[in-house]
C-alpha cells in the first residue's frame, strides 16, 4: 500500500466528510511538492492548504507545509508545524531530519545532533546522516564526524558532497593521505565546483605539500574569484611551500608548475586585503611575501598592519624586523628583534636577526655576544650526551677535542675554514660533519678523525644529537660547536691569508674534469650558481640570471659552467634563452656526490655564486669566488672576513638589488679577464 494510500486511510478513519480519491490526492499532493521544489513557494503553499482542509490532521502535509513556511522565512509557525507532524506521526525518520535542519541553521547545534541522531535511529538515510556529519564538523568534533559521513558515502557514493565532508574530516584529524583521495573523488564528481579545490589545497597544506596546495588553489581562485578562502590559502600555501619544501627538500624548490611561477603574488594578497581587511594574518602573508619579492615598502606597511591589528602576533615583529635589515635600516632591524627575542622567546630567527644587524653595524663585541647565544630560543635541536666541558682557546685537553656540526652543509665548510687555526692548538680532534664531507676532510686532514653527524629522529619531525656513543668511543674530554670556532679564531674579522684554500678535492676526478673541459689556451672557465637548491629563489636575496648573463662580457675567451643545483624544467622562456649560454655537466650528482662537485670546482679559473654551499666549498678550495650577497658575518671590514680569495659584491649597509649586483659580478669579471 502507497504512502498516499495510508493518507486516505487516515482521512476515514479521522471521519472526513468528504471522500476524495486516492488518486486524486496523490496527484494534487505531487504537484504542490513539484512546486515546493521549484520554487514557486506561494502557489505551493496554496496547494498545501487545500489539501490540510480535506485532512488537517495529516502528518505529511503538515511537515511539508512546515517546511515550506520555514523556507519562506516564517520562523515562528514553520517549526511549529513540523513539531505538530511529529507529534501525530513519532516514526518517521524525515520528520526528525528536517527539523535538525532548523535547529542547525538556528544555531542550536546539540539539539540538531539530537534530531539527525533521532532520525537515523528510526531509518538508515543518507542526507541525515550526512546532516549529522556537517554538525559534528560545525561543532569541531571531526572525529565523531567520520563514521556518519563515511555512511553517507556508502549509501551514495556516486554522490559530491559525502566525499568532500568526509576529506574534511579526515584532514581535521590529520589523516592527509585519506583526505586528499577523497577530495580527488568530490573533484571529479563536480570539476567546477571551487569546494574541491579549496579542500584540496588545505589537505596539501596539512600534508606540507606545498606545490600541491598551490597547484589547487590556483584552479579554485580561477573558478572562484570572489572567495576569501582561496586568498588565505594561496599565502598560506606559498608560506607551506617555502618554509617546508623549500627548506627540506635536497633538490631545487622552484615550483615545476608553469602557471604558479607566473602568478603575482602580492597582486593575490591584495586581493585577500580586500577581501578581509581585519585579518591580521592576511596583513601579515601579504607582507611577507611582498618582502619576499623585494617590494619592501609595500611589504613593511603591511606588516605594521597586521601589528596593529594583533599585537600579540609574535611572528610579525620578526617580520618586520627583517623588512628593516633588507631596507638598509639596521637600527630598526635590531630594535624589532630585541622586542621579538625579549618578548616572545619562542621564535627561532631572533637571535641571527640580532647578530647580523650588530655585525652590519660595526658592532662587532655586540654582535659577538649575541652570536654565541645563536641557539638559545625554544625549539633548538638538543645536544644529548656531550661531555660537560666546552673548550674555550686557552684550556688544555687531557683526551680529545669533538668539534660539532651545526647548521647547513655549506655553513659546515664556512665554520671548518678555522681548522688549520685549531690544529695549530690542538692535535687530537674528532670532527663531526655530513657523512658526504668525510671523504675531503680525511684528505684533507689525514691527522683528525671524522664521524659523520650523529642526528637520531623522534618520529617524522623532531631530531636530536646524540653523543654518547662517541664520547665514549674515542675518549672525549670537551667539546666545541663549530660555529664558535669564528668567533675563537676570527673575532677581529680582518681577512686571514688562506686563499689557497684548505680543502684538496680528489686529484684523479679533478683530472678526468679537467680533461672533459678541455680549456683552450686563453680560456677562462667560471663557474656560475645564481640561487640556493635548499630554499626558493627570492629576489630579494638571489639574482636573477638573466641580469648576470647581461652584465658578463660577450667575450669568446669566457666559458660558462652551471654548477647549480636541482632541476631546472619548467623554466620561464626567457629563463631558458639564458641557461642555454651556460654549459652543463652531464651526470653531475651535486646532492649526494659532493667529491665530485668539488672535484669540478677545483678545475676552474672562476666562481660566481649567490651565498650557497657553492659558494663556501669554491672559497675552501682556493678558487677565485665573487660572491653576490654581502661578506660573511656581515662584516663592514669590506673584504671577507672568513676567506681571502672570496669577493663579496655587496656592502654591509647596502639593500640587495639584482641589477645592481649582476653590474658589479660583470664589472669584477673584466678585471679578471684582463689581469
Amino acid at each position: 500500500m502507497s504512502y498516499f494510500a495510508k493518507i486516505e486511510l487516515r482521512m476515514d478513519n479521522t471521519g472526513s466528510s468528504q471522500s476524495r480519491d486516492i488518486d486524486y490526492v496523490k496527484k494534487k499532493f505531487e504537484k504542490a511538492l513539484e512546486l515546493h521544489e521549484t520554487g514557486n513557494f506561494d502557489e505551493a503553499a496554496s496547494a498545501y492548504q487545500n489539501l490540510l482542509q480535506i485532512n488537517p490532521l495529516n502528518s505529511l502535509l503538515l511537515n511539508s507545509y512546515g517546511t515550506l513556511l520555514y523556507q519562506q522565512g516564517n520562523l515562528l509557525d514553520g517549526p511549529y508545524i513540523i513539531k505538530k507532524s511529529i507529534i501525530l506521526n513519532s516514526n518517521t525518520s524525515i520528520f526528525y531530519n528536517r527539523l535538525g535542519v532548523i535547529k542547525r541553521t538556528q544555531g542550536d547545534l546539540d539539539g540538531a545532533r539530537k534530531m539527525f541522531t533521532r532520525a537515523l535511529f528510526i531509518e538508515e538515510q543518507y542526507e541525515a546522516n550526512l546532516n549529522l556529519c556537517e554538525t559534528y564538523l560545525e561543532q569541531r568534533h571531526p572525529e565523531a564526524a567520520l563514521a556518519p559521513g563515511r555512511r553517507a558515502l556508502a549509501l551514495a557514493p556516486n554522490a559530491f558532497l559525502p566525499h568532500l565532508r568526509l576529506a574534511t574530516a579526515l584532514r581535521l584529524v590529520g589523516k592527509f593521505n585519506e583526505a586528499l583521495a577523497e577530495v580527488e573523488e568530490a573533484k571529479s564528481l563536480n570539476p567546477l565546483s571551487p569546494d574541491p579545490y579549496i579542500e584540496l589545497t588545505m589537505s596539501n597544506i596539512g600534508a606540507e605539500k606545498g606545490e600541491a596546495a598551490l597547484n589547487a588553489v590556483v584552479r579554485g581562485l580561477i573558478l572562484a574569484p570572489d572567495r576569501l578562502d582561496n586568498y588565505f590559502n594561496l599565502l598560506g600555501s606559498l608560506n607551506i611551500w617555502s618554509e617546508g619544501e623549500g627548506k627540506t627538500s635536497q633538490l631545487s624548490t622552484e615550483p615545476k608548475n608553469l602557471e604558479i611561477k607566473r602568478l603575482d603574488i602580492p597582486f593575490w594578497g591584495r586581493c585577500a586585503i580586500v577581501a578581509n581587511r581585519n585579518n591580521s594574518l592576511v596583513w601579515f602573508w601579504h607582507g611577507v611575501n611582498c618582502g619576499r619579492s623585494n617590494l619592501l615598502e609595500q611589504g613593511l606597511s603591511s606588516v605594521k598592519r597586521s601589528i596593529l591589528i594583533d599585537p600579540e602576533h609574535g611572528n610579525s615583529y620578526q617580520a618586520i624586523s627583517v623588512m628593516f635589515q633588507r631596507c638598509g635600516a639596521l637600527k630598526k632591524a635590531y630594535f624589532f628583534a630585541t622586542i621579538t627575542k625579549r618578548i616572545f622567546p619562542n621564535i627561532g630567527g631572533s637571535p641571527h636577526l640580532l647578530w647580523e644587524a650588530c655585525f652590519a653595524l660595526g658592532q662587532e663585541e655586540k654582535g659577538w655576544k649575541h652570536w654565541a647565544r645563536r641557539f638559545e630560543y625554544d625549539g633548538a635541536v638538543e645536544r644529548h650526551g656531550l661531555p660537560t666541558k666546552r673548550w674555550l682557546q686557552i684550556e688544555k685537553l687531557n683526551g680529545k677535542l669533538l668539534v660539532c656540526s651545526e647548521q647547513g652543509v655549506g655553513d659546515e665548510i664556512l665554520y671548518l675554514s678555522c681548522l688549520p687555526d685549531l690544529l695549530k692548538q690542538h692535535k687530537a680532534i674528532v670532527v663531526e660533519c655530513d657523512k658526504r664531507w668525510g671523504p675531503i676532510f680525511r684528505r684533507s686532514f689525514p691527522e683528525i678523525i671524522v664521524v659523520p653527524r650523529q642526528v637520531k629522529f623522534v618520529g617524522e619531525d623532531s631530531l636530536f644529537y646524540d653523543y654518547n656513543e662517541i664520547t665514549r668511543k674515542y675518549k672525549i674530554g670537551a667539546y666545541v660547536l663549530c660555529g664558535d670556532l669564528p668567533k675563537i679564531f676570527r673575532y677581529d674579522l680582518k681577512t686571514p691569508k688562506n686563499g689557497s684554500g684548505f680543502l684538496r678535492s680528489n686529484p684523479q676526478r679533478r683530472q678526468i674534469y679537467a680533461k672533459y673541459l678541455d680549456k683552450r689556451p686563453g680560456q677562462i672557465i667560471v663557474g656560475v650558481c645564481w640561487k640556493s637548491g635548499f630554499a626558493p629563489s627570492w629576489p630579494s636575496i638571489y639574482p636573477r640570471l638573466g641580469d648576470l648573463l647581461e652584465f658578463l662580457p660577450n667575450d669568446k675567451k669566457l666559458r660558462l659552467i652551471s654548477l647549480q643545483y636541482g632541476p631546472n624544467d619548467s623554466l620561464h622562456p626567457a629563463e631558458s634563452r639564458s641557461l642555454a649560454r651556460l654549459e652543463t655537466i652531464p651526470d653531475l650528482d651535486q646532492v649526494d656526490d659532493l667529491e665530485g662537485v668539488a672535484a669540478l670546482i677545483s678545475s676552474l679559473d672562476l666562481v660566481i655564486s649567490a651565498s650557497t654551499t657553492v659558494l663556501h666549498l669554491a672559497c675552501a678550495l682556493g678558487v677565485k669566488t665573487i660572491s653576490t650577497y654581502y661578506p660573511n658575518f656581515r662584516s663592514t671590514r669590506g673584504a671577507d672576513p672568513m676567506f681571502e680569495n672570496c669577493y663579496p659584491m655587496l656592502d654591509a649597509g647596502e639593500v640587495f638589488c639584482s641589477k645592481k649586483v649582476s653590474k658589479r659580478v660583470g664589472k669584477t669579471v673584466r678585471q679578471f679577464l684582463s689581469s
